[in-house]
């Protein structure tokens, strides 16, 4: 095939042309390369010139090019190729928009086949429509943002539309004339008009407060600002808005579109929470408790009226100043307020409740005491969110406690300290002693016979005695030294700081001395005196409760030497203690075996001397020191709990021997047995007692001889009288002993069921010394006589005494005139040998 060449021509055109030639023959050698070719390949036309396109390419083996150039030469085909992203024509470039830089030229190619004579070749044409695309590419995104536009302002429509249409605020437009134009489904659930009811119609219809009195817009006082307005709805209630309206043009028309929002529960939340606030500070007011609440700064937000006086604020405007703010305000309270500040940083710093007591001196109050509360609070991060002040009064409390306190360690009568509050005192007394080196000295004292005045005068004047008392021991003594009532007459004074015992006698004299001063109680003149037991620290004991013991041992031995006396306490004492102490062991040992017994004294009728009776009395064979002085245990047994068990043996032995007496033909004789205090403080108990062992030894109860002491006759007269008429309903015959040494009230004595009186010995112990006997033992008799009472005299031991008691008219005697007390058996042979006795004789 004949070859292909350009002639100059040809060349100087296609160097001149604005798109790319490249001839190629039928060979595929390139005769043609022009210089637009060459400029956008950077190749020039020598080096492509008699080359294939994919020797001067290599990237274009097997690509559209090369194909389409092989279809053209070959089967004469025409192509237009056309590049894009992905597919590539000629490797060439464009100058770019940025001088100096270039860029992937965009083209398009054009391959057609060329026949000149017998030969074929292809003409391959490449047009640059870079800037072509990239107009192109721009107006693809113009047109694809114009279309985002388009859909967002029809997405923005439908949006601002489904806002409007279902927000909760009523949105109504309303031209110059006040027409309504449109009119959202809010406004139609809220004012109740359905729209063709409500649009054209003036919006004063809806909201009255837009209009004036002559129906114009009165728009000044809501445009551009929110307001709270009156709505009407459409059933004519009226019902609070939040109204705000803004103007627009539009259409060369001005509209106004107004927002209303219902605030009907925001109102009715907002009343609930004034009325919740007006009940709280109608509450805390009412309170009688001082509340306070602070912020976080300690700020005050809330104080009720109470702390506001208490701290002198009342007409301050305290809120939002802080406690120094205050302090600075107050009247005469600065320095409670400046405390209070500080305890609130306390109750922060500790992150804790913190309490105290503070008193405080309120004008017209005077000084109260309250338990203040701090309750520190916090946020969530730690920070702090405020504080809460509760105070309570507690100023009663506290003088409650006070009150019980004293009246826990003082002596409700007297108002002496108590045995606590002493004992406390004597304990502080001795540490206090020893360290100094001082002496301490304890007196115990009691009033003698107080039981007496108790008995006759009565418990109220005994009280009024024992008031008495307390004042004068006050006088006896300095202020340092301690007073105590320790229970029922019992007194006890610890004297402090002295140098020995000498200290504590001029108290002691001065106490038996002002005691012994008549007492004028409640129109009584009252006569008592004391016995006092006084002992010494260290010198005694080196102890409280030892120092106690010594002084009721010093005490115990004045009493028994006489009374209105004191003494010291001295190591003796402890040993009569503990031989009181050994009769008591071994009388609970000798109850109920043979070492004691009863012995009989007899009664014997004055007027024909006969033996009609006999008194039991208890006798003690001790093993080992032989016979046993009833003065020296009975006392004992007294004081213990040995009485009750020996009263019944020495009753129930006294029955059974009586009636063996009759068994062995004795006459019916009485037999006296006496009862103590201890029995008869048991009424129950004795009645019960008394009526068993009648039963069990079948004794007659009119031959059984009660006996009882004046003494116990008085006391609890109501209730005596009461058992006293239950044994005499028994059979038993009723004796008072000891009588005429007592206080027994004749207006009580007359009720008393009494069958016999016992003139204590002492009235004729001493017969012719002391003339005011007779008179007493005269007017005994006639008192007995008088009340249908038998007369006793014991204690007779002369023919004198014996010869006194008949002219005076008793009815019984007694005593070692006619015999000692005496064996079961002995007592039977007197029965039948002396029995009666000769009352005329010199001796019986």
């Amino acid at each position: 095939m004949d070859s292909l060449h350009p002639d100059d021509l040809f060349r100087a055109l296609s160097d001149a042309s604005e798109i790319g030639l490249v001839l190629v023959d039928g060979g595929g050698g390139i005769v043609l390369w022009n210089d637009w070719m060459a400029k956008a390949s950077r190749i020039a036309a020598a080096d492509a010139l008699g080359a294939g396109l994919a020797q001067v390419f290599p990237d274009l083996a097997g690509s559209r090019v090369v194909g389409a150039v092989d279809d053209a030469l070959v089967r004469g085909m025409s192509a237009i190729l056309s590049s894009s992203l992905n597919k590539r024509l000629f490797p060439l470039v464009h100058d770019g928009r940025v001088p100096g830089r270039s860029e992937p030229m965009h083209q398009i190619v054009v391959v057609k086949p060329v026949v000149a004579g017998k030969g074929r070749g292809c003409l391959v044409q490449v047009f640059d429509v870079t800037n072509m695309a990239h107009r192109e590419a721009l107006l693809r995104q113009q047109a694809r943002t114009m279309e985002a536009l388009a859909e967002n302002y029809r997405l923005s429509e439908l949006h601002n539309r489904a806002i409007v249409d279902n927000t909760a605020d009523a949105i109504i437009t309303f031209g110059e004339n006040g027409a309504i134009g449109t009119y959202n489904p809010a406004a139609e659930r809220m004012f109740g008009y359905d729209p063709f009811q409500i649009v054209g119609k003036a919006i004063g219809v809806l909201i009255p407060e837009l209009v004036d009195d002559d129906g114009h817009l009165a728009l000044d006082s809501v445009l551009d600002q929110r307001r709270e307005v009156t709505g009407v709805r459409k059933i004519r209630a009226i019902f609070p808005l939040e109204l705000s309206v803004s103007a627009m043009e539009l259409g060369g028309q001005r509209l106004f579109i107004a927002i209303a929002h219902d605030i009907t529960e925001r109102k009715a939340a907002e009343e609930e929470l004034r009325q919740q606030k007006e009940w709280l500070t109608t509450l805390i007011n009412a309170m009688p408790d001082l509340v306070c609440l602070k912020d976080g700064k300690g700020r005050w937000l809330v104080a009720n009226e109470f702390y506001l006086e208490v701290t002198g604020l009342r007409d301050v405007d305290y809120q939002g100043r802080s406690g120094y703010e205050l302090a600075r305000l107050s009247h005469g309270q600065g320095e409670v307020l400046r405390v209070g500040t500080e305890t609130d940083e306390r109750a922060w710093g500790e992150g804790r409740p913190i309490s105290y007591e503070r008193e405080v001196a309120i004008p017209e109050r005077g000084t109260k005491v309250f338990d203040m509360v701090k309750l520190p609070l916090f946020n969530d991060d730690g920070t702090r969110r405020g504080l809460v002040l509760v105070g309570r009064d507690i100023t009663e409390r506290k003088l409650a406690a006070a009150r019980i306190h004293h009246l826990a360690h003082h002596d409700a009568l007297t108002n002496l300290p108590n045995r606590v509050l002493f004992q406390e005192r004597l304990r502080s007394a001795l540490l206090q002693a020893k360290r100094v080196g001082h002496k301490v000295a304890l007196m115990f004292l009691d009033l003698d016979k107080f039981k007496d005045i108790n008995d006759t005068l009565g418990h109220h004047v005994g009280d009024l005695l024992l008031k008495a008392v307390a004042k004068r021991l006050q006088r006896c003594v300095r202020e340092t030294d301690t007073v105590a009532r320790l229970g029922g007459d019992e007194f006890a004074i610890i004297l402090t700081n002295l140098d020995g015992a000498a200290g504590a006698v001029p108290v002691a004299e001065s106490v038996i001395s002002s005691i012994a001063d008549p007492f004028g109680l409640d129109e009584h003149e009252v006569m008592t005196s004391t016995s006092i037991g006084v002992t010494l620290y260290p010198d005694d004991a080196g102890d409280a409760d030892q120092l106690l013991k010594n002084a009721d041992l010093a005490m115990f031995r004045s009493k028994s030497e006489g009374r209105n006396n004191y003494h010291f306490y001295v190591a003796e004492m402890d040993a009569e203690v503990q031989a009181r102490k050994i009769i008591e062991r071994d009388l609970r040992l000798a109850l109920g075996t043979e070492q004691l017994e009863l012995h009989y004294q007899p009664l014997v009728e004055v007027t024909t001397g006969e033996i009609v009776g006999c008194e039991a009395l208890l006798r003690w064979r001790h093993p080992t020191r032989g016979w046993v002085g009833p003065a020296e245990f009975i006392p004992i047994a007294e004081r213990t709990d040995l009485i009750a068990p020996l009263g019944r043996w020495i009753l129930h032995r006294a029955c059974l021997q009586g009636r063996d007496w009759a068994r062995d033909g004795l006459p019916p004789l009485k037999i006296a047995v006496n009862l103590s205090p201890a029995q008869f403080k048991h009424h129950q108990t004795l009645l019960a007692m008394v009526s068993d062992i009648l039963d069990q030894t079948g004794f007659p109860a009119e031959q059984l001889q009660l006996e009882i002491t004046e003494g116990i006759a008085m006391q609890n007269i109501e209730a005596t009288i009461e058992v006293l008429q239950q044994l005499r309903e028994m059979g038993a015959v009723i004796s008072i002993d000891d009588f005429g040494t007592g206080y027994s009230s004749l207006n009580y004595l007359k009720r008393f069921p009494v069958d016999k009186l016992k003139i204590d010995r002492s009235f004729v112990a001493d017969i012719g010394r002391h003339a005011d006997n007779a008179a007493v033992v005269k007017a005994i008799v006639n008192l007995g006589h008088s009340i249908g009472a038998r007369v006793n005299v014991e204690g007779i031991e002369t023919r004198e005494q014996l010869d006194f008691i008949i002219a005076h008219g008793v009815d019984e005697a007694q005593g070692y005139y006619f015999s000692r007390p005496v064996p079961p058996d002995e007592f039977a042979r007197l029965v039948r040998e002396k029995s009666p006795y000769c009352m005329t004789c010199e001796t019986p």
